[in-house]
This record gives C-alpha cells, structure tokens and sequence, in this order.
C-alpha cells in the first residue's frame, strides 16, 4: 500500500484502503499521482471516509490526476461542469456522460469538504451549483428535443415560452446536501400552443419536458443517477398537475395556499426563469409568503408542525435524527423562517433564502438576541457538516447518527474528531444549544394579542359585577341588539366552573380572549345564539389553554369559530365534543374550496399512514378523527353553499364507505394474522373466498345525512365440500366471517376518547334479528326469492355494495338487478307498499297539530321515496334499467326517461324532494327535528299527493 494511505488513519482502517489502493491499481491508474503533495496529504483520510469518493476514483482513474494537476482542489466550485457535453449526441450517451460528470464533481466536492480545505458554505454552494448545472443542462437538451418534435410554445400572442423551474428547500436556499433529494415545482408563463406541425397546447408540451427532465436527472441506470427529483411541493402536491402556468399559481396561492407553503416558498428559488418572468417572484410568490402586517399567527402553526414532526420522530424512533431530532437541523430552521414570516413583510432584509444570513439579520434587526443567532449559526455548521460527512460515506441519503463501529470511525475522521465519541459528545452539546434556544423563542411567550377595543369593554368582558347601566351603552354602542341578555350570559359564564379550573396563564388569556369575541359577536345576526354557542365551545376547550392562544394568535380563527357558531348548533356541538376540530379552522380555505372523494381519501391515508400496522386503537382514534374533521368541513360547506344538497349526502357517504374500507380490512387482518385466509372449494382444489359490506337505506342511496345510521348486511361467497381458513389456527369460515362482521360493527361502534363512528342496523339482513350475522350469497338469494316481504324488496331496491371484495361486489350487484327485475311479487305490490306507507305515516310521524313532519306525513319525503320504489318495482321485469342505481334521484330520472311517470311529474317530485332534503340537512345543522310549519310546503305537498294518488291509489 502506498505511505500517503497510511497518513491520518487509524490501524482499523487501513485494510480497507490497502483494498481500494489494489483496486486502483488493477483500474490502469498510476500511483504515481499520490506522491503529489495535495493528494498525499488527504487521500488517506478522504478515502477512509468515504467509499463514495474511493469508489469514483476507481472507475475513473483519471479524476486524481485531474485533481492534482488542475485547481480542483483549490477552487470552491467548478463553473461548467457538465458544459462539455455534446447536446447533438445521442439520448444514451448524454445521460452517461451527465452521470460521470456528476460523479467527479461530487467527489471533488466530497474531497475539499473531507480534507478541511473548504468551509461549509462553500461546500453547500457548491452542491448547489453543481445542482444547477445539471438541471439547465438536462433541460437544454429535453427542450432542443421536444422544440424538434413538436415546435416552439408560444402564448396567444405569439411570444415564444420557456419552463420555469423552481428550486425548493435546501436546493432554492442554495445550501444543498451532499446526498439531497432536489425539490422543484416546474411552471410556464401563459396558456398557449406549440408553433410545428404537431402542435401541443403549452400545458401537455411542458408536462412532458417536465417529465422528459425528472427521468434524465432521476433514473437510476449502470452509471447512477444524476440527482433525486421530489415533486411534491408542487401545487395540490401528487395529485396536481406536473406543469402549472403563473397565473393559476397566483390563484392557487390566493385560494389554496396552506400555512405550511409559506414557510416552503421562502426558499422558492428559480434555476431558470425567462427574462420577462420577474414578476413571479415580486407580485406572486413574495406576497403570498410574507405580509405586510406581523404576523404572529405563524406561531401557533409552527408549534403543530413541530408536534407532528416530534410525533414522526417518536414513531420511527428518530431522536438521534440531525434533521428531525430534538436540536436538530429542522429547529434552527423553524426559528428562522417563523421571525422571517412574523417580520419580513416589513423587515425586506429577512427576505433572504439562506439560512445563514437570515440568522446574521435577525441579529441585526435586534429580533434575536446576538449570543442566540451566533449558538444557532455554529450549530448549524457543525450539524450541517455531520449530516454530509455521514451522507458523503456512501453517497446515501440519510440524517441519522451510524451505529456501525467502523462507520463511526469513518465520520470521526471526516469531522477532524479524535474518535467517535468526541463527535456524540459535540453533538450532544449542539443539540441541547439549538433546544434551548427553539425553546424560548418559540414556546416561551405566545403572541397574545390584547383586545383593541375601548378599556370599557374589557371591564364589561371580564367582570360580571360590573354595573349594568355602565356596560349597557357599551354592548349598545358595539351593535348588540338586546344588551341585557348578552350581560346575563356573560355573567352565567363567569359564574361557570370554568374559571375555577383556570391557571393564571389561562385565566389572563381568556380575560383578553372574550373582549375580542363579543366584537366578533357584535358582526353576527342571530347574536344570542352565537354568544350562547361560543360561550359554550369556551367553556369546554377553556382548560386547553393552547386553544385559547390559537384563538388569540389569528383572529382569522376566532371570526370563523365565531360566524359557524352563528351559523349552526351542530358546528358548535362538533368543536366542543371535538376540540381538534378548531385546526381545521386555520385552513382559510375551509367552506369555500369543493370537497371530493379523492381529497378526504388522502386525509384519511395521511392520518393512517403513521399509525403502525395492527394497532388497531391508534387506527380506531385516526378514523374518528378523520371522519369528525370530513364531516365537520362537509356541514360548513353545506352552509356556506359550496356543497349543493345532493352533493352534501354524496360526500358524507364517501366518508362512511372510506371509514368502512378501513374497518374491513383492520378486522380482516386482525382475524387472518391468527387464523389465516378463509378458503372453500373441493378438496385439492381450493381457492380464497371473498367478503362484501352491503350497504342499505340511506348509505345504500348514497342520501346520508348528518348523524344518519348505516344500514348494513354482510356476505361471503364461501361453498363447496372444503370451508376453511388455511391457518395454523384454522377456523370454519362461517366462524370466520361472524367473527369478523362482529369485529367491523366493534370498531365502529365501540365509545373511545374521539368518540365513536356510527350507530350500526343489522336488522335488514335475511329474517332480521333471528337470522345469520352473515349470510353466503346464494343463501341470501335463496331468501329473497322465497321469503322476502315486498318491503325488504322495497330495501334492496336501495341497497348497494359499499366495501370488501370487488368480485364478491360485483356478484352482489348482477344477482340484486335480477331479483328486483324478475322476481318481485307484483300481483300484490300496490297493496304491499301502500300499506306500509299508511303504516308509516301513522306509527314514526313527530307531527303536532300546526305542524308539518318532512320525512313521514302526508305529502313529504317518504311518499315519494316509496311512490318511487312501487314505480321501479312494478315496471322493472321490462325496463330493467330502471334499477341499475340505488338512488331516489337517479331512479326518478329513470322513471322519467323511460316514460313510466310523467317526465314533468318526475321532474317536479324530483326538484321537490332536493327542496326536502335541504330542509332537512339545514334542521339537523340546527340541531332541530325535521319538522316545519303546517303552511310551509303546501304547494309542494300538493303536488306530492297528486302524484301518490295517481299512482298509488287509482
């Protein structure tokens, strides 16, 4: 082995260098390159710490000699790396030369950062750079590709387009990691299209150069990979478009944009912008990050972040983690960009990318004591470098602290530490500096705004005693109509328990807190129920003192809590049963943006996906969660008009059948851990069989409302001579599947701390309570062409398979459109359903005298629903289209197309029964019972019975 591998090195090591000095040899380099005084002072400790650059050397043993007889060493970074490559050669030979360059630069870096020759600054630059590079290299050569094939993008004025790419996170704050993912979000001026003769409009032509360009930095072939892409912190992340033009990035960020994108653009930095672009970054991104008045409620949402990464990192165990760790790296940065977005709207210095001078200038602007930001600043440095000693070993992204012995004396040399545990004991020292100080600035004094409001009015807020003729002109002069009421109410809530339960932190707060709420009050109409309603969701989240200084923080917060619980007593009764729902109150754009199926699906795999497999209570509590947090954002946009009736009821069945999916397979995994699979057939020829949730009534007529049971009926498809499950315990898959529908119905049903799900009806299964938990399917149709009444084929014209096996599912539906077209007895049905609706009507309604009930009298909602089902019913055996749907609505439109009611009568009952149900959320929103004055309706009663006497009763 060569002496210069021997200099700086521990004896542990040196078998490893004598390996890669052999290796080097048997590449054809020379050695002689190593007697060259710069490389033989550092080629031992550089190899010895990382196998990356050892490794680079190896399969290019020309980069020493370059190294040695060039300024490699010396400069900080190398301008035009990757300029030597051919943009005419072909695809392959391009991504291998863009490969190779990458490599030597990165070694190169590696090796002054490893041999102390560069600063941290420089080597983070440096990566930056080299990052740069690459991604206006690749990009030159995707664009000169995709221009070839399909013409220049130009806007509709003819101005020729460029994409923009976006540098994010460490990359846009040009402090790159040795190993780092590269975070981009690629856009493109205006709208427009292509100028060749195969045009494409400008949003498919820069989608595909986007992803022309992640592949050739991204892909992993024989030679690496260039740098690692992330996407996600593109507008509406994964499920938004690859490519977006400025203008819907302006709209985005005005409606969309969350808390935690501002602290995300700050390092918003672009690689390559067009001349004419500027005004992205002045009038787009710089508003949107950093407003012009101080903006403390940062505060409270920094400390949700920081809760859910301290969750993340007691999960996964991460405590030595220098990023996520206590003390870690993502602290010093939280303390950063929280001061940046509290004061950089109006201190435009702090409107910087880079950490380290953020840290110098709050200093300067004497918004960080000067000994904190100089503690922060070294931290960062000796962290910074650590997590690039570690990820410069194998060029392998990670962050947390080796445990492998020789591993650790690899790092300990790139540190210039004496062994191992000098680098855990400085280490150590850092992160309790950086936890100090995230500490106290962060934590120790909330930004308690006081009430900006006449001193009366604190008086009046925080003292009943306070004499009546006094307080009376100041609640006048505020707005309040009826001012004596609103002096009685505060008083019963000073005379409440809540009080005596108070610390002195949380009684000082709540004492600033309810002057600003009676002057959100004072805005509302109905201002007793709002007082009454506030007062109570105070009351209740009081003691969490957090909530109080949430509501103090970001008054935005206390107008909505303030305006919904005006609104509706069922939103109110929501955030005092849950508290947690308050967070969904920060979210600006809550009851103004649609809410889809695919949305709440991605909060619920969110809230699940940290959540361990088979703890089934974390996954009880992150269901109801979800469905308390979907629900609730569902009723506010019901109220505010964002959601239209029907889809109110769609959305609250779409969260029942997610929560349904995620118990199905909760208890179903539960049970085949133990047991294994349920398998049926004959013997020697066996296969796994399936199980399905039907869903019936209002969740199988996709019609749920708020506080609406579920329905359910259970089948498995299990038969044959062989019915077992294939486990060590093995089970008769009948005892299986009771077991597991007993199991389905527990995790919905069971009380926890978050409440529970659902009330569950199992009484429309095949002979109701005396029947089977779970029936097969072919016995469940056994039963209903032999001994079903006409109102259980009334329900299964509204029954529909919401979850498990979607074979088993689909069998369900074919084998339901043949019972209900081709064996319904239809010599009796009109009698059937007309006596069970009189039936009905005089047992379930709620109706006094005066009074009108719009599901069961006369003339409201069940008459139609069951006018609708005899209809369908009798006329299905030759219009079998009529029952491909479960729905009212659609089974009316049915109804209509097919010419067996009137199309103007279906219409009018349709758009009539829309008009009940809105009532109908609208009276559950008020917490009141669905019934309405006598007179109310009476036209569209009118008509209902009309309908019904025609149909039913001719």
């Amino acid at each position: 082995m060569h002496p210069a591998l021997s200099r700086h090195v521990p004896d542990s090591l040196k078998p490893l260098l004598a390996d890669y000095f052999q290796r080097y040899c048997a590449a054809g380099a020379s050695p002689d390159v190593l007697d060259d005084p710069l490389i033989s002072e550092s080629i031992g400790r550089v190899w010895a710490a990382s196998d990356f650059v050892a490794a680079t050397c190896i399969r290019q043993p020309d980069l020493l000699r370059s190294l040695a007889e060039g300024s490699g060493l010396r400069q900080s970074a190398s301008e035009g790396v990757f300029a030597p490559l051919d943009q005419e050669s072909p695809a392959a030979t391009f991504e291998r030369e863009l490969r190779l360059a990458r490599h030597r630069e990165m070694a190169r870096v590696a090796w002054r950062d490893l041999a102390g020759l560069a600063t941290l600054e420089e080597t983070l630059g440096a990566l930056s750079v080299t990052a740069d590079d690459a991604i206006r290299t690749a990009l030159a050569f995707q664009e000169r590709i995709m221009v070839s094939r399909h013409g220049v993008p130009r806007d509709e004025a003819g101005n020729e387009q460029s994409l923009i790419v976006l540098a994010m996170g460490k990359l846009g704050g040009e402090e790159l990691n040795f190993s780092s993912d590269i975070d981009l979000i690629f856009l493109y001026p205006e709208q427009g299209v292509t100028d060749g003769s195969n045009a494409l409009n400008n949003e498919t032509f820069f989608t595909r150069l986007g992803q022309r360009l992640i592949r050739s930095l991204d892909a992993v072939t024989g030679d690496g990979f260039v740098f690692r892409v992330d996407m996600r912190l593109r507008p509406f992340g994964d499920s938004g478009p690859l490519a977006m033009n400025v203008p819907a990035l302006e709209t985005y960020l005005q409606e969309h944009g969350r808390e935690w994108e501002r602290y995300a653009y700050i390092k918003a930095r672009p690689v390559s912008l067009p001349d004419n672009c500027q005004w992205l970054l002045d009038d787009v991104l710089k508003p949107f990050v950093y407003r012009r008045y101080l903006d403390y409620g940062v505060f409270e949402s920094l400390r949700r972040m920081k809760a859910l990464i301290e969750r993340e990192v007691r999960r996964r165990d991460l405590q030595d983690n220098i990023k996520l760790g206590p003390g870690g790296i993502r602290e010093i940065e939280f303390i950063a960009q929280t001061l940046q977005l509290i004061r950089g709207g109006r201190e435009t210095g702090l409107q910087d990318r880079r950490l380290l001078p953020v840290l110098d200038r709050l200093a300067e602007h004497d918004l960080l004591p000067r000994v904190q930001a100089e503690a922060l600043a070294g931290a960062y440095r000796y962290l910074r470098k650590l997590e690039n000693c570690i990820q410069a070993t194998y060029d392998r992204q990670t962050h947390d602290l080796p445990v492998d012995p020789i591993d650790r004396q690899r790092v300990s040399i790139g540190m210039d530490a004496a062994d191992w545990t000098a680098v855990a004991r400085q280490f150590d020292q850092q992160r309790d500096c950086v936890s100090a100080c995230f500490s106290a600035i962060i934590f120790g004094a909330p930004g308690e705004s006081e009430a900006d409001a006449d001193p009366r009015l604190l008086e009046v807020g925080e003292a009943s005693g306070v004499e009546r003729h006094y307080s009376v002109p100041v609640l006048e002069a505020l707005g309040f109509r009826q001012p004596e009421a609103i002096l009685d109410r505060l008083a019963a809530f000073r005379r409440s328990g809540l009080l005596k339960r108070l610390d002195d932190t949380g009684r000082r707060r709540l004492d600033r807190l309810v002057p600003l709420l009676l002057r959100a009050v004072a805005e509302e109409q109905g201002q007793e129920n709002a007082l009454q309603r506030l007062l109570g969701v105070i009351e209740t989240i009081g003691t969490r003192s957090a909530y109080l200084a949430l509501l103090l923080e970001n008054p935005a917060v206390l107008k909505r809590l303030t305006g919904f619980c005006a609104l509706s007593g069922f939103l109110a009764d929501q955030i005092s049963g849950h508290p947690l729902l308050l967070d969904e109150l920060i979210d600006p754009r809550i009851g103004n943006v649609p809410i889809d199926r695919e949305q709440l699906h991605a909060d619920l795999a969110v809230r699940l996906s940290h959540i361990d497999a088979g703890d089934i209570e974390m996954e009880m509590d992150a269901m109801r969660q979800f469905q308390r947090a979907a629900v609730f954002r569902i009723a506010i946009a019901d109220l505010t008009g964002t959601l239209p009736t029907m889809k109110v009821s769609d959305r609250l069945t779409d969260v029942a059948e997610l929560v349904l999916e995620v118990a199905v397979a909760s208890a179903w995994r539960g049970l085949s851990t133990r047991h294994g699979t349920p398998m049926c057939g004959k013997p020697g020829n066996v296969r796994p069989t399936g199980f399905a949730v039907i869903g019936y009534g209002k969740l199988g007529g996709i019609e749920l409302g708020y506080g609406s049971d579920l329905d359910l009926v259970f089948i498995h498809e299990s038969s044959g001579g062989v019915q077992q499950t294939d486990g060590p315990d093995s089970l008769d898959n009948a005892v299986f599947f009771s077991r597991l529908a007993r199991r389905i119905v527990s995790i919905l049903t069971t009380q926890t701390a978050s409440g529970t799900l659902y009330k569950v009806d199992m009484r429309l299964r095949p002979s109701g309570r005396a029947g089977l938990l779970v029936s097969s399917l072919s016995a469940f149709e056994s039963y209903q062409k032999t001994e079903a009444w006409t109102w259980e084929h009334q329900a299964l014209l509204r029954a529909r398979a919401v979850a498990g096996n979607a074979e088993l599912r689909e069998q369900f539906e074919t084998m339901r459109r043949d019972l209900l077209c081709h064996h319904i007895g239809r010599d009796t049905l009109r009698d059937d359903v007309r006596d069970m609706r009189e039936r009905m009507c005089s047992e379930l309604s709620s109706s006094r005298d005066g009074e009108f009930d719009l599901k069961q009298d006369a003339g409201g909602i069940a008459d139609i629903e069951f006018l609708v089902q005899f209809s369908v019913l009798s006329a299905a055996d030759n219009k079998p289209e009529l029952v491909r749907y479960s729905d009212n609505v659609r089974q009316l439109e049915a109804l209509a197309a097919t010419k067996v009611i009137d199309p103007e009568t279906a219409d009018r009952l349709r758009e009539i029964y829309l008009i009940y149900r809105e009532r109908f959320h609208r009276l559950a929103l008020a917490e009141d019972k669905a019934l309405v004055r006598n007179s109310e309706f009476a036209a569209e009663r009118k008509m209902v019975r009309a309908a019904w006497r025609e149909v039913m009763e001719s």
